[in-house]
């Protein structure tokens, strides 16, 4: 019931609209209720000879007809605007939640899955509030109003009618019930079977590779079949009750034709009412073959909104502050006894401390798993710390808002992504009012310029979905350009030159000499040689800081860092013997 309040009030957005809507639905039915009453009318009167109320009853016909077609066409239209509405703000709400979540929450969720609850689920939502509330309304006049009208023409058979109706009625909540969690399953297996297919796109150069298309069909085949399966059993639970529910109404049907046919006989029925009772008999028919329908798709929303409400009501531990202030950082940098887990098994840092004043760099090192992704992710806030405080300019990055904290702090990822758009457009994600040689500056720096240039389209370049006509040096030095061009305080590059050559590493380091000088700048890389000139290096071991300080004081210290360093090295001059001897 929480859930089709909440559909509801999505209807409410536009009130006035809604409310109209479903009173031209209401009304829509009264022509139509009327035609049977006067088609009887119309027969009796033919029968005792009166041809001049038989046309004006006629006449009547007709113009009930044409306010049946015109209200039917309003009705229809306005409930699907009503639904489009819904859908539109069920969307953007949907994407908005999506938005402002955190890492921690896609840390536990599947793409496809999310993809299925933003299209299938939303789509069937908002079906639900245009074709089942507001025809609901439609559906019920349409029983109550002919309800009406067969008791007034003889009471015994109107009863005989409405206890058909409070039959069909307790035989529907327990249809609806039982699909409720058959279309559970349903959409639950539909989420799972586009994970599949998202997962065999985004790796389709994998599984060619590996030759696993086989798997990968077997995998879809799987979730498919899943689907399917559930599909079916709630088709069969719909079917079945409809024709039980048809088999009981012309039962209904026949009895009226004998104590109707009965009654005529004995002078207590007249032929054009029984006639009516039965067309109305007729409309009830009609209006129960489509409660199966109603009943379908009413418990088909209500599965479906419940898992769009379960995003839309997923708690985001990044909890604002009311009174959260804006951040104007110069770059002073504490972490005070950090310590994170990404869950109980799953540790990432324990009791981290260390101090980075404004415009300095702080080189962070280690092996992998060690913690050095996290220090970057926690900083911009992505996560928010187990225990401890993370402070910019002496303020807990908890306490400001997130707009301001990540115009001060700019990252470049180690996954890089780019969008489907111009190499220009890529380049400038995110800042609105970068102009073309801001641009270009950027990608000098980033060692990007000389291959856009050699481009037909410059600047003007598409990029394939992902990135994916870009290689992987070629992506990183893009989201280096990115990151340039937001000119940030605070700066932070985890691992950003690993898919570039030896040479382009160092010509970028070069360049960023420049761009880091006044800034605070945090560098987090597997190869020694880029983080020598750092003013503190940070080793990191099992989440913990085990050494800090200059290249030259952890080289004498002979410890952590100075076996990371023997240990890159030796290949090095292992391979320039190897060279020379060759």
């Amino acid at each position: 019931m929480k859930v089709l309040l909440r559909l509801v009030g999505y209807a409410f957005t536009n009130r006035a609209l809604f409310i109209v809507t479903a009173v031209v639905m209401a009304s829509s039915i009264v022509p139509k209720v009327a035609i049977p009453r006067l088609a009887g009318n119309a027969i009796d009167e033919a029968l005792t000879g009166a041809q001049g109320t038989l046309v004006l009853i006629v006449g009547q016909i007709v113009l009930a007809g044409i306010a049946r077609a015109i209200l039917g066409y309003l009705a229809l239209y306005m409930a699907e605007r009503v639904g489009r509405v819904t859908e539109y703000r069920l969307r953007n709400d949907f994407f908005d939640k999506l938005q402002g979540l955190n890492f921690g929450f896609y840390d536990r969720q599947k793409t496809g899955d999310l993809m299925s609850r933003a299209t299938v689920d939303l789509e069937a939502s908002a079906r639900f509030v245009s074709f089942g509330v507001l025809h609901g309304v439609s559906a019920l006049t349409s029983y109550i109003l002919p309800l009406a009208v067969m008791i007034s023409i003889e009471w015994r058979l109107g009863l005989a009618a409405l206890a058909c109706f409070v039959l069909i009625t307790g035989i529907g909540i327990r249809l609806a019930a039982r699909l409720y969690w058959a279309f559970q399953h349903v959409f639950r297996e539909t989420g799972r079977m586009n994970t599949v297919i998202q997962e065999g796109l985004a790796g389709m150069r994998t599984v060619k590779v590996r030759g696993s298309q086989e798997y990968e069909v077997t995998r879809f085949s799987e979730r498919a079949s899943a689907v399917a399966s559930h599909s079916i059993i709630a088709g069969q639970l719909s079917v079945t009750r409809g024709a039980v529910l048809m088999f009981l109404f012309a039962m209904v049907i026949a009895g009226v034709l004998l104590f109707g046919g009965w009654q005529v006989q004995q002078g207590t029925l007249t032929p054009g009412a029984l006639a009516s009772f039965v067309l109305y008999m007729v409309m009830l028919s009609d209006s129960i073959g489509g409660f199966e329908g109603r009943v379908r798709l009413f418990a088909r929303g209500m599965a479906a909104g419940e898992r769009v409400f379960e995003i839309l009501d997923a708690k985001n531990p990044l909890e604002v502050p009311e009174k959260a202030r804006d951040l104007s950082a110069s770059g002073h940098v504490v972490f005070d006894s950090v310590s994170f887990e990404y869950d109980q098994h799953v540790p990432g840092l324990h009791d981290v401390d260390f101090e980075l004043p404004p415009g300095q760099s702080a080189a962070i090192v280690g092996s992998a798993g060690s913690g050095k992704s996290t220090i970057a992710h926690l900083l911009p806030r992505f996560y928010d710390v187990s225990a401890g405080r993370v402070l910019i300019d002496g303020t807990d990055v908890r306490d400001v808002t997130l707009e301001s904290l990540r115009r001060s702090v700019s990252i470049v990822l180690q996954d890089v992504f780019a969008f489907s758009a111009t190499i220009r457009d890529n380049i400038a994600y995110g800042v609105d009012d970068a102009s073309m040689d801001d641009i270009v500056r950027a990608a000098k720096v980033a060692q990007l310029h000389g291959f856009i240039e050699d481009l037909p389209d410059g600047y003007e370049t598409w990029v394939g979905e992902r990135g994916i006509t870009l290689s992987g040096g070629q992506r990183q030095r893009l989201a280096i350009a990115r990151t340039i061009l937001m000119d940030t305080p605070v700066l932070i590059l985890d691992d950003s030159t690993s898919s570039v050559d030896v040479g382009t590493e160092a010509q970028i380091h070069r360049a960023m000499e420049d761009v880091v000088r006044g800034r605070t700048s945090f560098v987090i890389a597997h190869r020694l040689s880029t983080v020598r000139s750092a003013d503190v290096i940070l080793v990191l071991d099992h989440g913990r800081i085990v050494e800090q300080g200059t290249h030259d004081d952890l080289m004498e210290a002979d410890g952590f860092y100075r076996r990371i360093h023997d240990l890159q090295l030796r290949p090095a001059e292992e391979m320039r013997g190897f060279n020379s001897n060759a």
